[in-house]
């Protein structure tokens, strides 16, 4: 028998120890509800359960985001709603006018609610906002778009990879024979020629410590023009830990980079001199930054040439704010003297990166050319215009396009990850939009034969007292039936677009209940990898209790027996 150590005790108590601590870890996920409370309890299943909480979560987003989506729809099918109403009495009014039982007096009062009417289409287009967007207005107000003044932007050039010049040592000696301009190498991109001079060069490579950091550092502020304009601003320069350089072209297109150099460079470099290494362009150019007049015109169309002379417009191209004044000695009375006037006048403020007007597709276009420092950095070129009689040439302006009028597009996040997006199209449902407008005085409708506005310019945007537009005539027998067949062209217009509506409004409702299950699903799956069997953890939890109460009694069973010993000394 020994008293030194207890062994017995010794057991009891580490016994003891590992069935209260599986007590405690029972008692926590009973308290918890939850098999998984940290890492340790199963790294793997709190993997899973997080990835599958983020989709759920996301899926529930996706579905508050649908049902956000429905109440945008809605609010725009709302509207619509009231617009085929009010075209459905203009068309009333047209049947009625178109009688000739009536005289004169009639029916302008008659025209007079058209007018109205016509305004108030315009007020619902202009006016019907979701958390302050419109919907109707075909983004116009999104754009800026305003008479005499507008604004648009656009993207610039993807670029183009060339492919990387071979491998240079950066390791190499110190180089001492590179002594100036005499010891140069040339870069030739786009037509343009641009040397790197052996002292620049020189310097940083004889200093210690050379990274390829260095040598791009050299080749960004060194290589250029005799004027200055570096080589950085045709293409990008990168420099790898191993020393290849390479370049990409920020300008769209194909074409060569040619590589000339004295032979020192060779060694230097790891060139040939005259290499030419191909340059293909991985992107194409898109149109950017259009202003265009929705007024159709032809280059043979004559303007007043003392409307123009000495005319100042304010521009803002890409940044760079000036103003552009016709020439005061303009002479000419068509549109293609114009256009050459405000061309040189914008060559001469912003240089040969100028907005450029031109008739295009019978419509005045200005656009803002690519500047070479900007293409291929993803930036979007922005150009505006404000001035008189604007207007007289490009009549109510339309960014990027020709067309009366654009289109809203709104994109909706319907799903837990990324691309997972619906996009909805709401064109413009203004007056002019419809055609139940124009801009020029009593001039032919120009889709319904017979067709005519008036020559008072009645129709305002809805919410101001000032007009804008010309209505519809219906002051005779043929221009009223004309009419009819005008407001019918714009009831089914409206009809399309309200079908169209309530088609994304079904699909939007299909996506929901699919999100709603495909939530519960793994919901679910989540639920059986996390949460806690409460019955089985209960029992286990019983188990070790009563386990850690019987280690309890057999620590004391064995603290009694070293009083054993006493025994022997009696």
């Amino acid at each position: 028998m020994i008293i030194n150590h207890n062994l017995a005790g010794a057991n009891a108590i580490r016994q003891m120890n590992v069935n209260s601590g599986n007590a405690s870890k029972s008692m926590q996920k009973l308290s918890s509800g939850l098999r998984i409370n940290s890492a340790a309890d199963d790294a793997a299943g709190l993997a899973i359960s997080e990835k599958m909480r983020g989709q759920i979560r996301g899926l529930d987003q996706a579905s508050a985001n649908s049902q956000d989506g429905i109440s945008m729809i809605q609010t725009a099918e709302g509207a619509l709603g009231e617009t085929q109403s009010i075209l459905q009495r203009m068309r009333e009014l047209a049947v009625q006018s178109g009688n000739d039982t009536n005289v004169s007096v009639d029916r302008s009062e008659i025209q007079k609610e058209m007018n109205q009417l016509t305004s108030e289409i315009n007020r619902i287009g202009n006016t019907t906002e979701f958390n302050t967007q419109n919907l109707l207005d075909g983004g116009a107000s999104a754009s800026g778009v305003k008479t005499s003044s507008t604004e648009a932007s656009g993207i610039a050039a993807k670029g183009a990879t060339i492919t990387s010049i071979e491998k240079l040592n950066l390791t190499a000696g110190t180089i001492t024979t590179l002594a100036g301009t005499s010891d140069a190498v040339t870069f030739t991109v786009g037509g343009s020629s641009f040397s790197l001079a052996g002292d620049a060069f020189g310097v940083l490579w004889n200093a210690s410590g050379k990274t390829s950091d260095d040598l791009k550092t050299i080749l960004l502020n060194n290589a250029q023009t005799s004027n200055g304009t570096k080589l950085s601003t045709k293409a990008d320069i990168n420099v790898s830990e191993e020393g290849v350089m390479s370049f990409t072209n920020k300008t769209a297109g194909t074409g060569t980079l040619e590589v000339t150099a004295a032979t020192v460079w060779n060694a230097v470099l790891g060139i040939t001199n005259g290499t030419h290494v191909d340059l293909t362009a991985t992107g194409t150019a898109e149109t950017n930054a259009v202003i265009t007049g929705s007024k159709t015109v032809a280059g043979t169309d004559t303007i007043t040439a003392s409307d123009w002379a000495g005319k100042t417009f304010t521009v803002d191209n890409n940044g760079t704010t000036a103003n552009v004044t016709i020439s005061a000695t303009f002479a000419g009375t068509s549109l293609s003297n114009l256009v050459t006037a405000f061309n040189a006048s914008s060559t001469a403020t912003f240089g040969t990166d100028h907005p450029v007007m031109a008739i295009s597709a019978s419509h005045i276009t200005i656009t803002s050319d690519i500047s070479s420092t900007e293409a291929g950095t993803g930036e979007k070129p922005y150009v505006s215009i404000t001035g008189d009689n604007l207007n007289t040439v490009l009549g109510d302006f339309v960014p990027g396009s020709s067309a009366s009028g654009g289109t809203f597009s709104a994109k909706f996040q319907i799903g837990a990850n990324q691309g997972q997006s619906f996009e909805i199209d709401i064109k413009d449902m203004r007056s002019k939009a419809l055609k139940i407008s124009g801009t020029t005085a009593g001039n032919d409708q120009g889709v319904v034969e017979g067709a005519k506005f008036v020559s008072t310019k009645d129709v305002t945007d809805g919410t101001t007292s000032t007009g804008t537009e010309y209505a519809l005539d219906v002051s005779s027998h043929d221009t009223a039936t004309a009419a009819i067949k005008v407001i019918n062209n714009a009831i089914e217009a409206v009809s399309g677009q309200r079908s169209t509506l309530g088609a994304y409004q079904n699909r939007l409702e299909h996506t929901i209940a699919n999100l709603g299950t495909s939530s519960e699903n793994l919901t679910s799956a989540e639920s059986r990898i996390r949460d806690v069997d409460m019955a089985k953890e209960m029992s286990t939890f019983s188990k070790n209790n009563i386990l850690s109460q019987a280690a309890q009694a057999m620590l004391a069973q064995a603290n009694q027996q070293p009083q054993q010993v006493l025994q022997l000394l009696r």
